[in-house]
């Protein structure tokens, strides 16, 4: 049996998300899909906007056989770290054969090259890093220059767009794990990351504005959706039901008032040992949750031209969830082997699953009460963390309560595929 593989947030699943899964199948002629999905944070630090089991019941009926959780401690952080974490739990299944990820680019040798020299860092591109790092700018822009200096324009352009620099993140994972799996990718379809023009393809980031705008101004929505393609569903009724059913507009209002209380009733130091903090920024923080008085506000605040916005959104995710730098060096170390949690399969997904027991290397988790006692201490504190998640994710952003939901859920079970043809 082929695996196909596919690393993903699914935050909503849309129409784009389905042509990749079929695009990808028809060029890799694999005979399944198992797809790692971000739980209830997502990499660039904001909370789902659907719960894990219903983006996981959407892939299923879009032809995914495996839908597995990619954990917390590598989903909510840099485009680096959620990559190679993906890359780690691919690896340990044993069973993944190819990976499929898109791109605006869209042809893979040319992102190839440029992941090896990233990964190799030849003296004179290191030297070229070092000089742009030291003009003050972020880390991405002094690499995005440095790439330039080294290998001209054409080249640097690989590194401004975000599916482009994730598709390089992930060959970076697979030439530095001197991974045996392959890659593909396929060209992104449709609007721009944040577009909120009219595409067949809406982008996920535009989709999430249609629906929140949806539930506070459904005028300004309709004229919106009326302007669409409306020939094939890229706004399911699978999923507007449970946003408008599920998800609660005051969830950013939780979510700062429940920092702010952790950030003001702790020592700064509490701050100082969360991810990415560093130079300082940990008063700045600080000092952001005394005065703003929303969500967008706070980090507005707090970000500068070194301090893009995605890195204070994942600071604070990490700090409300008291993840610290300590641990998270622990669970990014070559050696330390993550767990397979299973969000939901049909009958092929059983197949997977089979295989990944015989030929793995990781322990799989269909039933917390029963599989955690199988788990090492640091791989019980990664699930701690994940189930954290979930919990502040339904308290935060949906309408009904379920405490430690990650216990009681069962995997979802899907099979038919409801969604178009692109053929």
């Amino acid at each position: 049996m082929k695996i196909l593989g596919i690393i993903a947030e699914y935050n909503p699943f849309h129409l784009g998300h389905a042509w990749q899964i079929e695009a990808s199948k028809k060029e890799s002629q694999c005979d399944a899909v198992m797809v790692l999905m971000s739980g209830s944070l997502m990499q660039r630090g904001e909370f789902a906007i659907l719960n894990k089991w219903e983006r996981t019941r959407l892939a299923l009926t879009a032809g995914v056989d495996l839908v597995c959780e990619l954990p917390f401690v590598y989903a909510c952080q840099s485009a680096e770290a959620f990559a190679h974490g993906g890359i780690k739990i691919f690896n340990a299944t044993g069973v993944i054969d190819i990976l499929s990820f898109g791109s605006e680019f869209g042809h893979l040798r040319p992102l190839n090259n440029l992941a090896e020299i990233l990964v190799q860092e030849p003296v004179e591109f290191k030297n070229f890093l070092k000089q742009g790092l030291a003009t003050g700018v972020s880390f991405p822009r002094a690499r995005e220059q440095a790439v330039r200096s080294y290998l001209g324009h054409e080249a640097g352009n690989l590194l401004n767009t975000p599916n482009n620099i994730l598709a390089l993140e992930y060959l970076k994972a697979l030439h530095k794990t001197q991974s045996t799996i392959d890659s593909m990718t396929v060209k992104r379809q449709g609007a721009d990351y944040h577009s909120l023009l009219p595409s067949k393809y809406l982008s996920a980031s535009g989709i999430r504005s249609i629906l929140k705008e949806a539930l506070v101004q459904p005028e300004a929505a309709s004229a919106i959706l009326k302007n669409l393609d409306n020939k094939l569903p890229y706004l399911p009724d699978m999923l507007i039901n449970p946003f408008k059913k599920n998800y609660n507009l005051q969830g950013d209002d939780f979510f700062l008032n429940a920092l702010r209380l952790q950030i003001l009733s702790h020592d700064v130091h509490h701050l100082k040992n969360t991810p990415y903090v560093n130079e300082g920024l940990e008063h700045k923080i600080r000092d952001s949750f005394k005065i703003a008085t929303s969500l967008d506000e706070c980090v507005s605040k707090i970000i500068s031209k070194r301090t893009p916005q995605t890195r204070v959104r994942r600071i604070l995710c990490n700090r409300l969830l008291e993840l610290d730098k300590e641990s998270l060096n622990l669970f990014q170390a070559e050696s330390f082997i993550p767990y397979l949690r299973v969000l939901g399969f049909n009958q092929t997904g059983t197949a997977i699953l089979k295989a990944i027991k015989k030929q793995g290397q990781l322990p799989i988790l269909t039933n917390l009460k029963k599989s955690r006692f199988s788990l090492t201490p640091l791989q019980k504190k990664m699930l701690y963390y994940d189930c954290r998640a979930t919990d502040l994710h339904n308290q935060f952003y949906e309408t009904v309560y379920r405490y430690h939901r990650d216990y009681t859920q069962r995997p979802v079970q899907e099979s038919p595929n409801t969604w178009p043809s692109f053929q």
